[in-house]
């Protein structure tokens, strides 16, 4: 499946489906949302050939951002760089969950494990920035296991050594509330940051299907590295125990 045309860099955002899309003024709540979401990709994901990726992003454009909505699972943890907490499991095919950003922070440079993900802001502004893949693929054929990709440490760099290339930026984007992106592996890489040292950010995610592990690389050598397992801060607005982290 060919990924969904994306929107100009750091142009003002112009949805690609505009047309066809229905107000967003019509009371489409975020449960709405949820079970509009199993309708579509039903038993299946958007690996599916009949599963147009389209369709979840003109869902995910249809909801207006409304705290009321979604303050229940936007847990903040500002020892972190971002928490991930799961609104719907999507019976295995999905995750749809809430990240909460601290201020000035970012995630690793990092890929999805062959998933696809669409992401939507619901606060704040959210910068992604999208790197190429390392030139060389031995990089990201037997990498370390480093701790949790939601900690601060984790965009710190890892190697005993900066040999290497460095990656190539491809993209840089700014989004706003009720903008939404896709991205894939066979777009490239990507980092996701917050450019607010006074606020914090909210963004929703689709992932499907849902991941446990992802690769993070170092900016400067292109070195790969695991993620380790990707464990969630809370479940349905329930903060997870730590020995369960």
């Amino acid at each position: 499946m060919s990924p969904p045309q994306e929107p100009v860099m750091l142009e003002p955002y112009s949805s690609v489906v505009d047309t066809v899309l229905p107000d967003v003024t019509d009371n489409f709540k975020l449960n709405d949302l949820v079970k509009s979401i199993h309708h579509v990709l039903g038993d299946d994901g958007l690996d599916a050939e009949h599963i147009d990726a389209q369709k979840i992003i003109q869902l995910m454009e249809r909801y207006s951002s409304n705290s009321a909505d979604w303050s229940q699972y936007s847990l903040f943890d500002h020892s972190r760089a971002y928490t991930r907490n799961l609104v719907d499991d999507g019976n295995g095919k999905f995750n749809l969950m809430i990240l909460a950003w601290s201020k000035g922070q970012k995630s690793p440079i990092h890929d999805h494990a062959g998933s696809h993900c669409v992401m939507k802001i619901l606060d704040g502004e959210l910068q992604e920035t999208q790197y190429h893949w390392p030139s060389s693929s031995a990089d990201t054929d037997e990498v370390p296991v480093v701790g949790n990709i939601t900690d601060t440490s984790a965009v710190a760099s890892h190697s005993l050594t900066e040999e290497g290339t460095p990656l190539a930026i491809s993209k840089n984007t700014v989004y706003h509330p009720n903008q939404v992106t896709y991205v894939h592996d066979n777009i490239g890489l990507h980092r996701i940051s917050n450019p607010s040292e006074h606020r914090g950010a909210v963004s929703l995610h689709l992932y499907t299907p849902p991941y446990k592990m992802c690769k993070t690389f170092e900016e400067k050598t292109g070195k790969a590295r695991s993620s380790g397992v990707c464990t969630f801060y809370s479940i349905g607005g329930n903060r997870i125990k730590e020995d369960n982290q």
